[in-house]
């Protein structure tokens, strides 16, 4: 731990020249054993200068946990991300799980090797909100003055990680030329998550038609031939994330 904040910084800097998902993916697994974990999740939603607003979330935690998190729909009412989402900084996991839901949640991650981790809440100038969580099945950081170094370094990163998602999401826009529009990108993501056309159509209230004509725009925006390749490069690119973030019990601490 004693040169965390010096690799830190080195991580730091590769994530400010990424250009690409998949690159901050790799690049924040490898910094998951210098903090002493063994899982990274990043969550974000984008802020103003992204229209309309996008959901994004890269991790490595493991699939059989996701399936089970997704199902129960835990965004709903997880404490982690709820307490991350109320304000700035770092805290561990300790303590927060007190209900049934949140309990069984919590058993769900200690089989699956997740039992302890700890968070990381940053807000961008731009309004964007971001969550950098890392986790394993030994203690992290357990002596004050380990934690104060994985404390201060999550934040830094963090920060970085919310700016560089940003510029990279901000970038893919721009190369599309024409951006889509909020109809389009939500017949995206329902798409995406696994809805049908006819039930895109009862979320947007339009006709099947219509989300038909929304998936040929995309298309053509996205500069693919059809609309199932339309949802397939949306999904590869960033652009729409069959996750939920922030989760949809979320309430400000304003309101």
């Amino acid at each position: 731990m004693q040169d965390l904040l010096r690799a830190t910084a080195e991580i730091c800097i590769q994530i400010d020249k990424a250009r690409s998902r998949a690159e901050v993916r790799d690049i924040l697994k490898s910094a998951t054993p210098i903090v002493g974990a063994v899982f990274v999740l990043f969550g974000m939603r984008t802020g103003r200068s992204i229209t309309p607003h996008r959901q994004i979330v890269i991790t490595t935690y493991p699939k059989a946990w996701q399936e089970y998190y997704d199902a129960q729909k835990a965004y709903a009412f997880d404490p982690v991300i709820n307490k991350a989402l109320q304000g700035e900084g770092t805290f561990r996991w300790d303590g927060l799980h007190q209900d049934e839901r949140q309990i069984a949640l919590r058993q769900e991650s200690v089989r699956n090797g997740m039992e302890f981790g700890f968070s990381c809440a940053d807000r961008g100038p731009d309004g964007s909100m971001a969550i950098l969580s890392f986790c394993g099945d030994r203690p992290i950081a357990p002596s004050p003055e380990q934690w104060e170094q994985v404390s201060a370094g999550a934040v830094l990163l963090t920060s970085v990680t919310n700016k560089a998602i940003t510029r990279i999401v901000e970038a893919s826009a721009k190369k599309f030329g024409q951006a889509l529009t909020a109809s389009e990108l939500r017949t995206l993501e329902v798409l995406a998550g696994g809805g049908t056309g006819k039930e895109a159509a009862a979320i947007l209230g339009v006709k099947p038609r219509t989300i038909r004509y929304y998936l040929d725009r995309a298309a053509d925006k996205l500069g693919v031939e059809s609309r199932k390749e339309a949802v397939l490069k949306a999904v590869a690119d960033g652009i729409v994330d069959t996750r939920q973030f922030p989760p949809a019990g979320f309430k400000s601490a304003t309101g």
